[in-house]
């Protein structure tokens, strides 16, 4: 991997931007390979326990209702994005980053250990409504770690890259770790139809948790530039909530962006009934869950080759407007498919969207502002903005009331609402950010 970075575009770049950046040119490259090598691993490991493939099939495997299906992203968007209101006033910091990052990264990933843990241990061994309720709450617990480890380590990110770089090794990332995902669609399939349940959804966890363990020693070899005093800058949830108020008063393209987000995470929110349905509508086995998550990260391959030059070519707006199409496509083709094949482009489609997701929501919110700004505008847009995904546990009660298609037809018009209003009130942030861009490409 370390030769093919060697011979990539993105490594003769290092040399044409080593004039603005604030560190040395080797400390730069090193950290480059160690954002590669973490994102590569870990989403490899993602893939062995997909929230839009695996899980949700998981928990119709285990029994769970379509509210209960329903019900996975409204946990898990909740978990990743609310808590970040109350943990702004710990990673608003002047001084290092990188401990905190690696604290809660390490606790991230023993949450996986545990899910996988409880799945052979008491899975099966107590009542089927039980055990669903637990797994949520598992989901739900993993989700806040998420989100006390990903808004400091965004930040570690855009102190360790430079703007100019951030959507290229992004898609990068991403690249690699469809690659691997691809693989590891094809283990997930041969496990799910070989190992009995439910020692066959534990061990997917088990294996998750080892290559999120390997993705956490390439994080440790990141090197934070220092930029000021050590400690943290802590502020109170009141004087969050004053600024947070200020800011979007202030700051009418941050407005529209919230309308924007908030319609887009509803649009997306029901993908998770993608896999249950085509279970359900095509007579499928559990095992396919591996087949749709060779198809979602094979798709994340072709999709990343693109997007992230294209989000630092033309800015993060186009993006964001093609993450709102491709959300309404996917729902389009759920609602007309009539055969599997044609169903599968489903998962291209969400694939899609969930890497133009990655790739340019948190760096368009992180152009919309000022460097000292960063991490309240992540907080904020977090926090305003996942409540919409509660449409999921509605949408779980509208699938056993009238099948999937309403629900459907509703992502559509959702994703269509976001399209419009990033088309025609939200500004493009890029030009002028890039003008305020001074000396260095670190902020």
């Amino acid at each position: 991997m370390y030769r093919w970075f060697k011979t990539s575009p993105l490594y003769g770049g290092l040399f044409r931007l080593s004039k603005y950046t604030a560190v040395d040119l080797e400390t730069l490259k090193t950290n480059l390979r160690a954002h590669l090598f973490d994102g590569a691993l870990f989403g490899f490991a993602l893939s062995f326990v997909s929230v839009n493939t695996v899980f949700p099939v998981f928990i119709g495997r285990v029994g769970g209702s379509a509210i209960a299906v329903g019900s996975i992203p409204v946990l898990w968007t909740i978990g990743l994005n609310l808590p970040q209101a109350m943990l702004f006033r710990f990673t608003h910091t002047t001084g290092p980053i990188k401990p905190v990052v690696l604290h809660y990264a390490l606790l991230y990933r023993i949450s996986y250990l545990l899910i996988g843990l409880f799945t052979f241990i008491a899975v099966e061994r107590v009542s089927i409504g039980l055990s669903v309720v637990l797994l949520l709450l598992l989901l739900f617990f993993t989700a806040v770690l998420g989100s006390v480890s990903t808004l400091p380590w965004f930040v570690l990110f855009t102190k360790t890259v430079p703007v100019t770089l951030r959507g290229k090794v992004l898609a990068v990332r991403q690249i690699l770790s469809s690659f691997l995902g691809v693989f590891g669609g094809s283990l997930v399939g041969f496990i799910l139809a070989v190992v009995p349940f439910p020692e066959n959804f534990s061990l997917l966890y088990l294996v998750a948790f080892v290559f999120m363990m390997m993705s956490y020693d390439a994080l440790t070899s990141l090197n934070e530039p220092v930029v000021g005093p050590a400690g943290h800058n802590i502020v109170s949830f009141r004087r969050f909530l004053a600024v947070a108020r200020r800011s979007i008063k202030e700051n009418k393209n941050l407005r529209s962006f919230l309308y924007a987000d908030a319609l887009t995470l509803m649009s997306m929110t029901v993908a998770v009934f993608f896999p249950v349905c085509a279970l359900e509508r095509f007579s499928l086995k559990a095992a396919y869950a591996g087949t749709f998550t060779v198809i979602f990260m094979g798709s994340m391959v072709v999709g990343n080759l693109f997007f992230g030059f294209l989000a630092d070519s033309y800015g993060h707006k186009l993006n964001l407007m093609l993450l709102a199409g491709f959300s309404i496509a996917a729902n389009v083709i759920a609602i007309l498919a009539d055969n599997i094949l044609i169903y599968g482009l489903v998962f291209f489609f969400t694939a899609g969207a969930v890497a133009l997701q990655v790739i340019s929501r948190l760096s368009f919110i992180a152009e919309l502002c000022a460097e000292h700004e960063r991490s309240l505008y992540i907080a904020l847009v977090n926090t305003v903005t996942a409540p919409s995904v509660l449409v999921g546990v509605l949408g779980g009660a509208a699938v056993n009331a009238f099948g999937y298609v309403p629900v459907f037809v509703f992502a559509m018009a959702t994703g269509g609402g976001a399209l419009w209003i990033l088309y025609r009130y939200v500004e493009e942030p890029r030009v002028k950010f890039l003008k305020q861009y001074n000396a260095s490409a670190f902020n």
